[in-house]
């Protein structure tokens, strides 16, 4: 086979809500004072050497106590902060194909928070980032290693490759315009949430170096992302629609889709002892690429997210729908309620 021109994007995921390092740095402690969170990848197995990928991250606020006000009603409340900063660090690695293309990534991300009203924030982040990305030469087979007869690893492969693995920089950034409505009374489930970000990676757009004389520089990737929870009113059901639409070079990918959530409880109003836990399933679709199924379980400060890619591309001729699993854990503290330790 001739390919006389190739395509390829950064690292995803179909559950991109629960990786906010890699969507957009705004989103840096946007959902929770602490979060701690692993996620795995298995996909195209059934065509070729697994594709695996998987990932670890931490974000907090800093001096969260700064950050929400008690309940109005009670004598005390904290004092307003006048920097709101938040902070994260994430690892990612992921291996490819017959050659074992390999790329490690380490992220470090800081955002900002200014209130806009009294329902509304506006944040912006910046992310540094350290890439290691490795090849096996060794792996591929090449055309002058063909005697003729049969195929002899002998003979050099004659191809001009400077290094099996390199080490770069790179720099990112975005903005982020939530929305976040509390419910009136606990229990009444009308609270609504929405936040809407733009992005960009690869701002300095770092030179490949597999090649002897390479300037091949990456795309800068540009994200658009939203996502909106909608409870209805006096049931125990929320709809979680979300997006995620990239630019990157000539690739481009639209993800989108919802999640409907039933609430086994919520949270207590004033001893802040027992947690809001939900049971979601969700229904997602890759433009061109596959429709995905997500089940995702949140049972107080904990959650775990299963998903699997059914591939629906011109691929799926071979891999007869598999694309392949996803899976996520989650530590965090509790969502936010009316009663606040000092």
């Amino acid at each position: 086979m001739l390919s006389l021109k190739g395509f390829s994007q950064d690292i995803h995921f179909s559950q991109f809500n629960e990786i906010p390092s890699l969507v957009n740095p705004a989103l840096t402690g946007a959902d929770y004072v602490m979060r701690a969170g692993i996620i795995y990848k298995d996909q195209w197995g059934s065509v070729t050497v697994p594709y695996r990928t998987y990932g670890a991250s931490y974000e907090m606020k800093l001096k969260a106590s700064a950050w929400d006000k008690v309940d109005p009603f009670r004598s005390k409340s904290y004092k307003k902060a006048f920097s709101r900063l938040a902070a994260g660090l994430s690892f990612f690695s992921d291996k490819a194909g017959d050659g074992g293309l390999g790329t490690n990534l380490v992220n470090l991300s800081l955002a900002t928070y200014i209130k806009t009203s009294d329902i509304s924030t506006l944040s912006f982040g910046a992310q540094g980032s350290v890439v290691q990305r490795s090849v096996d030469f060794n792996k591929f087979v090449f055309s002058n290693q063909y005697n003729g007869t049969s195929y002899d690893r002998t003979p050099a492969p004659g191809e001009d490759y400077s290094a099996h693995s390199f080490i770069a920089p790179d720099v990112a950034a975005g903005i982020l315009w939530r929305i976040e409505k509390e419910e009136k009374v606990i229990g009444d489930n009308d609270h609504m949430s929405a936040d809407i970000g733009v992005s960009m990676y690869h701002i300095i757009r770092p030179t490949q170096h597999f090649l002897v004389n390479s300037n091949d520089q990456l795309y800068s990737k540009f994200n658009v992302h939203g996502k909106m929870i909608i409870g209805i009113p006096k049931t125990k059901l929320a709809l979680a629609p979300s997006f995620l639409l990239s630019f990157q070079g000539s690739h481009k990918e639209l993800l989108a889709g919802f999640m409907g959530k039933y609430y086994l409880k919520h949270n207590s109003k004033y001893t802040g002892y027992v947690k809001r836990s939900s049971i979601g399933i969700g229904f997602y679709y890759r433009n061109k690429d596959a429709a995905i199924i997500n089940f995702l379980l949140e049972y107080g400060q904990y959650g775990i997210g299963l998903s699997y890619d059914l591939n629906v591309s011109g691929l799926s001729k071979v891999s007869t729908l598999r694309g392949g699993p996803e899976i996520t854990l989650r530590y965090n503290t509790a969502d936010r309620f009316l009663f606040q330790k000092k």
